[in-house]
């Protein structure tokens, strides 16, 4: 009983930051929450989380779409994944890898490509000396397929065991040249995927469509472990939140429902947003924008956008929000938030 899946929004159903935008993918970007572009170079492929169309045995109606926008042929050290970091207490305190005791894992996910053929990816510890490089065989285009893997256990290596600190990295890979043979067991380098798929970073308008992922123990990989939306969301707001209305985009809405409204003290600053929905991972960082505007570090005060910054920010909450000198007694304030504590 209780959460099985080591990985977090395994259905994409949470996507905070874009709300199904199409995003390019650059270094450490994220696409639908916990997920990022990890990219040697940019503005090859592109991460759009889409609906309506997941597939019908597993009651999917979210998934990640990852498209080569401009073909690379891949050059030395280089590598285009879809990546989770997955945190070290969830990973360590129940896998124990780095030990002896320690537990198999089964990965399972759809999947479905406009090019058949080879597709891998990978599951590395954080010092990325121990790796565990996965492939399975796409055999049908434009099908969705179900995949399993079976990971074996990870006895020695350095898996950091710290609390909140990164454990391990998960990904799914497009192509990289940091790969090895698959399903061999663990090896003690950097692998990012196999030697053998098919590289379809190097193939224009390739498609790759992803859901209903899950890392589980055991080796004998299981159903989906469907949540609700909720406690989705509330996962993810561990290491990512903000203020702006489901489906409104940071950054481009100016929709005055995303923003909160306070009550600026007796030395003109105003209070934060607290406490925060969700406790965070570690002290995020904020970034504020005043209600109606995109541009950043900045709140409305008393109906003038002024220069803002929060200040003694804890993983909770933030002390207050410094709205500077001129500031006005009991004016109200009005902005939206953003706060990051990603791994």
């Amino acid at each position: 009983a209780g959460r099985k899946n080591l990985v977090i929004n395994g259905s994409f159903t949470v996507d905070q930051r874009h709300s199904d935008g199409s995003v390019n993918a650059t270094q450490g970007q994220y696409g639908a929450d916990r997920w990022k572009s990890i990219t040697s170079n940019s503005s090859k492929f592109s991460m759009n989380r889409e609906g309506a169309d997941g597939t019908a045995e597993g009651n999917f109606t979210t998934y990640m779409r990852l498209t080569t926008t401009s073909a690379h042929t891949l050059g030395s050290s280089q590598f285009f994944m879809l990546w989770q970091t997955i945190e070290a207490k969830d990973i360590f305190d129940r896998t124990g890898f780095g030990e002896k005791g320690a537990k198999d894992l089964s990965l399972s996910f759809w999947v479905r490509s406009s090019v058949p053929g080879p597709f891998s990816g990978s599951l590395e510890n954080y010092d990325q000396n121990r790796a565990f490089v996965w492939e399975v065989d796409i055999k049908n285009k434009d099908t969705w397929e179900h995949k399993t893997v079976h990971i074996p256990p990870c006895t020695d290596g350095n898996w950091d065991i710290s609390a909140s600190n990164k454990g391990a990295y998960f990904m799914f890979s497009l192509g990289t040249t940091l790969g090895s043979a698959a399903n061999v067991g663990w090896v003690a380098a950097q692998r990012l995927g196999s030697s053998t798929d098919v590289r379809r970073i190097g193939i224009q308008g390739c498609t790759v469509d992803i859901t209903g992922c899950q890392l589980e123990i055991g080796r004998v990989a299981t159903e989906f472990n469907h949540t609700s939306f909720t406690e989705e969301l509330s996962l993810c707001e561990r290491y990512y939140q903000n203020s702006f209305i489901e489906g409104n985009s940071p950054g481009t809405s100016t929709a005055m429902g995303d923003a909160v409204i306070t009550t600026s003290w007796g030395d003109g600053n105003a209070p934060g947003p607290n406490p925060f929905r969700t406790p965070m991972r570690g002290v995020p960082a904020v970034v504020l924008r005043a209600r109606g505007s995109t541009t950043t570090g900045q709140i409305n005060h008393n109906g003038t956008n002024r220069s803002a910054s929060a200040q003694q920010v804890g993983s909770k909450g933030i002390a207050y929000i410094e709205t500077g000198s001129g500031a006005t007694a009991g004016a109200f304030n009005a902005f939206t938030f953003e706060l990051d504590a990603e791994i």
